[in-house]
């Protein structure tokens, strides 16, 4: 007998809805999610969406939260939804469930996926995820073993717009390993990561001019000439993305031009640079108005 993926999704239904846990499940959204109101549009990309958000959340509280009794929610959903023997072999993949942000090494369609974490290599069973999934990238997500030593994904797992170079791979134990709530607060805009990401400045120019000026400048300086091009260019570039609402998609495009990033920091610089740009495009389902000259109007011109 093996854990399910449909068997956490039930684990999971029962953390989301229990009234047995309510009042403490509204106390944990708070911790997760600030004191602060965080919109949507306070999100990097497009991690703000309420499914994301929510997904996030219920991966967190149904394994990484712990009750007053040292329980995880989790815990308390299989004993209440489960029997024998499957009730102790969830139990045991619970405790020994992780969060963890690791190298997407191979992708086996429609089976699967194998993530590697410096001397640790996990073989995670989920189709769904092996058909988003590319070699190379970084995800981030709450895994726990099915019994037979392949591993399953919980909720709100996610993918970084950036894959790390050949000198921080070997070091993401100890320099990229973010707990669930301080990701969260990295997509919230509102939160120191790890050393290597602090002090990353985020451009907010009026113009796409401005914004791929300031582009070219620090890419003249970095050795990036992949990244100098004109504001045509980049426009054309960031429509192509923003048709589909792909802000990943252009993370790895940016990424890919690049090329040779060795740190978080590094890859955080040139995302910044361009998410510049992204929100300075003028797009012409708008009106021809920007991401930012319609976040303005919406604050009453206050910068985001």
């Amino acid at each position: 007998m093996t854990l399910t993926n449909s068997t956490i999704e039930r684990l999971v239904e029962w953390c989301y809805k229990s009234d047995i846990i309510a009042n403490i499940r509204a106390q944990a959204r708070e911790e997760f999610f600030g004191d602060d109101e965080v919109e949507a549009s306070d999100y990097l990309a497009d991690t703000g969406s309420f499914n994301g958000r929510e997904r996030r959340f219920m991966g967190w509280f149904t394994f990484s939260f712990k009750l007053p009794d040292g329980r995880h929610p989790a815990e308390l959903a299989a004993q209440a939804i489960l029997k024998e023997p499957k009730l102790s072999l969830t139990l045991d993949a619970i405790q020994k469930a992780r969060y963890v942000t690791g190298v997407v090494t191979k992708v086996m369609n429609d089976r699967g996926f194998y993530v590697e974490l410096e001397d640790e290599k996990f073989t995670v069973n989920n189709p769904m995820l092996s058909r988003i999934l590319e070699k190379g990238q970084l995800v981030s997500a709450h895994i726990l073993p099915n019994g037979q030593g392949r591993w399953l994904v919980g909720p709100g797992w996610l993918t970084w717009p950036f894959s790390p170079g050949p000198h921080l791979r070997p070091r993401l134990k100890t320099l990229f390993q973010p707990n669930p709530i301080e990701v969260e607060r990295f997509l919230q805009g509102k939160t120191k990561t790890p050393e290597e990401v602090k002090n990353v400045e985020h451009p907010q120019d009026d113009t796409l001019e401005a914004a791929v000026a300031r582009m070219s400048e620090m890419a003249r300086k970095e050795g990036k000439p992949n990244l100098i091009m004109s504001p045509e260019e980049w426009k054309d570039i960031v429509l192509s993305y923003m048709a589909n609402n792909d802000a990943i998609g252009f993370g790895e495009e940016i990424r890919k031009l690049a090329e040779n990033i060795d740190s978080i920091e590094e890859a955080n610089k040139w995302l910044a640079l361009a998410m510049n740009i992204w929100n300075t495009t003028p797009q012409p389902d708008r009106g021809g108005k920007s991401a930012i000259e319609i976040m303005r109007q919406q604050r009453g011109n206050r910068k985001f």
